[in-house]
């Protein structure tokens, strides 16, 4: 056979091939258009409406075709026959608009460079291999209120997911609030999304009917999908750090004056000589502006606190809410505020005398961290300067509630979210990151103003021991006391001992009030 027969030959072939494969192509875009029918109401009803619209043409076409001139007859009796394949065509376009719809995933992640590293080889019209790059497939997505969640099988670790989150939100145009594999698989790799226009707001205006009614829960601001919303019964200590002008002292009186309205008792430290809080809030408590009296208000707790501990062991009860549900005179709930922790706990360039009462404050906080969670003292601790040297790790450590405004260092947010998160934030003041387990998420926090403080008696409740002259404490015989041996103060070992039975288990992650319901399918799907 000559070269020109082979070359026709070859050009007869790859026809073929392409008809077939057109004809292939058209039937799986049909097949996926029947299956995209069922998520929307509005898919049955143009079904319908392409169909009578085809079904009348047929009917009336001897009517139509009389008014085509004669020549021409023959084709338009033909053409009329068209309208019939009108549902066809429908269903083509639906799975085709689906299919185009996938295939812009694959030319966003080309564009950053996103793709698995191994060798992917395809087949092309004339049967040849070629090499490909092994981009993440799309299988699925649904809408869940404001969010919306994609699914792509791919081969990628979720840690480099993870990594290259800021490039997938710019070629997404989204915000992605959550990233994980499924249950079901490490291939399948879920992304939470919330539309960039559908973002956090710049400025939340704080009102006390954004206190929650639970008991000491605390509404700190508003993330993407919900309010954020920590409760001191089981996660009781906090840690904000952020740079000057990040909002962290507004956050953190934010967070005062819901444990004021719900009848703390609040020691308030401030070692700016009271400026952070002022002679506003000395009605509500001390405001304790040296460090020999913070050391002896951190004793008296301790004491207290190994009181309560007693106590709720003699009452069978493992927390405050349950030794209040039940006792005749309640007791109250302390909370300690300090604005600025490294100036309880930096010694650097300490002379001896001083080294040892920061060194004593620092023993007493560490007790606190760790043996309170129970007794209904909680500690709110604030900072701009997060590092081990500032904040020791048995305290850090005992402080679950992690949140950080913007860092300029990394290691500093290292220290607060365990990520380096909050270097890449903006400017935007009131704009935190919290850190719940391995996730991050960001929130505005309410923008607090002490003109919503209002004088009133807000106290609730007790405390069993008489270093304080708050209601005086309890009568001298309902005073408990820890004995450790033959001595009649309890050793921090005692305290530790008693505290492994009452205490409730492992801190749990702090809570989450969504704002939208429903589950329905993301459009276009």
């Amino acid at each position: 056979m000559s070269a020109s027969g082979d070359k026709q030959v070859e050009m007869l072939g790859e026809f073929i091939i392409g008809f077939l494969k057109g004809v292939f192509d058209f039937l799986v875009d049909v097949s996926v258009g029947i299956r995209k029918l069922p998520e929307k109401t509005s898919n049955f009803i143009y079904l319908a409406i392409n169909a009578a619209i085809g079904a009348a043409f047929f009917y009336l076409k001897h009517r139509i075709v009389i008014h085509v001139p004669l020549q021409y007859r023959k084709v338009a009796d033909i053409a009329l026959y068209f309208p019939l394949a009108l549902p066809l065509i429908y269903l083509y376009w639906k799975g085709q608009d689906y299919r185009n719809f996938i295939n812009t995933f694959d030319k966003k992640f080309e564009s950053i460079g996103f793709y698995d590293k191994g060798k992917h080889k395809t087949r092309n019209i004339k049967g040849e291999w070629n090499e490909s790059k092994g981009y993440p497939k799309f299988i699925g997505g649904k809408k869940e209120g404001k969010k919306v969640i994609y699914s792509f099988r791919s081969n990628i670790p979720v840690s480099e997911w993870k990594a290259r989150c800021l490039d997938l939100e710019t070629v997404m145009d989204c915000n992605i609030v959550k990233l994980e594999h499924t249950k079901a698989s490490k291939q399948i790799i879920s992304l939470h999304t919330i539309p960039t226009h559908q973002g956090l707001m710049d400025f939340i205006p704080w009102s006390d009917n954004c206190v929650s009614e639970k008991d000491f829960e605390l509404v700190v601001g508003v993330a993407m999908l919900e309010d954020v919303v920590f409760d001191l019964n089981k996660v009781p200590h906090a840690l904000i750090a952020g740079v000057t002008g990040s909002g962290k002292s507004v956050l953190l009186r934010c967070m005062l004056w819901q444990c004021i309205k719900k009848g703390a008792k609040p020691y308030m430290i401030d070692f700016k000589g009271g400026v952070e809080f002022g002679t506003l809030y000395e009605q509500f408590g001390e405001v304790v502006t040296e460090r020999q009296r913070a050391l002896e208000i951190l004793k008296e707790l301790v004491a207290e606190n190994t009181a309560r501990l007693n106590k709720f062991r003699e009452m069978g009860v493992k927390n405050l809410p349950e030794y209040n549900a039940i006792a005749e005179k309640k007791l109250c709930r302390i909370v300690i505020i300090c604005d600025e922790i490294a100036e309880m706990l930096d010694k650097t360039g300490l002379g001896k005398a001083d080294k040892k009462v920061y060194e004593e404050i620092e023993k007493e906080l560490s007790t606190l961290a760790r043996l309170s969670r129970a007794t209904g003292i909680n500690m709110l601790l604030a900072t701009q300067r997060p590092d081990a040297k500032v904040i020791p790790g048995q305290i850090k450590n005992n402080l679950p509630i992690r949140i950080s405004g913007r860092m300029v260092d990394p290691q500093a947010s290292e220290m607060v979210l365990g990520n380096t998160k909050a270097t890449d934030m903006d400017d935007t003041r009131g704009r935190f990151m919290y850190s719940v387990g391995a996730d991050t998420f960001e929130f505005q926090a309410y923008a607090f103003d002490d003109k919503f403080l209002r004088k009133g008696d807000y106290k609730q409740g007790e405390m069993l021991t008489n270093f304080d002259d708050w209601d005086n404490g309890l009568d001298d015989e309902e005073r408990v006391y820890i004995p450790c041996g033959d001595d009649s103060v309890a050793t921090e070992e005692c305290i530790e001992e008693s505290d492994n039975d009452i205490l409730p288990e492992d801190p749990v992650k702090p809570s989450y009030i969504d704002n939208e319901e429903g589950d329905d399918e993301l459009e276009g799907f």
